[in-house]
């Protein structure tokens, strides 16, 4: 099985103020819009961190083609849908989103509502659930540094999430709960070791940044 991450090249208007000379799409629907700039991947098979950028993501595809599970977060709703839009094929019976068990464990619906849905972000999750597990910076900036040329940053940006999300899962399969963002109690969570034979797709979420 492997946990994967991506960032995108054009950015998204939000709440930050418009940066002069940066491109942007047109919302967080416009998939083909944003481009990917970096896929970071870590396959739990090969104990191997990977990178992927625009001249191998078909190796990409060929990694998805071999591995029995693809595990994200709120992937269902955002990166399996970008990579979707760009020639990238995530077969459904494959799918394990975090983000949509955390919502099923804590005994709401699998598609993203609000207010109840909202405040359940990986940087949350992980900071209740795991000492010292924290993002190295916003997603919203990760596209401004690409266009800047700041790609470094931007792939070990990735490579954190990833990292944060391999975590995540090592605590889940290990323990099989996370701490709930909202009260003191705890969510319990399928082990992405029994998913397949316990659990299914689905699909509708927003992107929950």
């Amino acid at each position: 099985m492997i946990v994967y991450d991506c960032e995108i090249v054009k950015a998204i208007k939000g709440k930050e103020a418009i940066v002069p000379g940066i491109e942007y799409c047109q919302g967080w629907k416009d998939f083909p819009g944003m481009g990917i700039s970096v896929i970071g991947v870590y396959d739990f098979d090969a104990d191997q961190t990977r990178v992927f950028l625009e001249d191998n993501f078909q190796d990409f595809q060929t990694l998805i083609d071999r591995t029995d599970l693809v595990i994200g977060y709120n992937s269902i709703g955002f990166d399996n849908q970008l990579v979707a839009a760009h020639g990238i094929s995530i077969p459904k019976s494959k799918n394990y989103d975090i983000l949509v068990e955390i919502w099923k464990g804590a005994g709401l619906g699998p598609e993203f509502r609000y207010p109840s849905h909202a405040g359940f972000t990986l940087d949350k999750i992980c900071e209740l659930t795991l000492p010292n597990v924290r993002k190295s910076g916003h997603g919203a900036f990760a596209p401004i540094l690409w266009q800047q040329g700041r790609r470094g940053q931007v792939i070990d940006y990735c490579l954190n999430d990833v990292f944060m999300t391999v975590k995540l899962v090592d605590h889940i399969m290990e323990h099989g709960f996370v701490a709930h963002p909202k009260n003191l109690g705890h969510i319990s969570v399928i082990s992405p070791l029994n998913y397949i034979e316990e659990g299914g797709d689905i699909e509708g979420e927003e992107p929950t940044e």
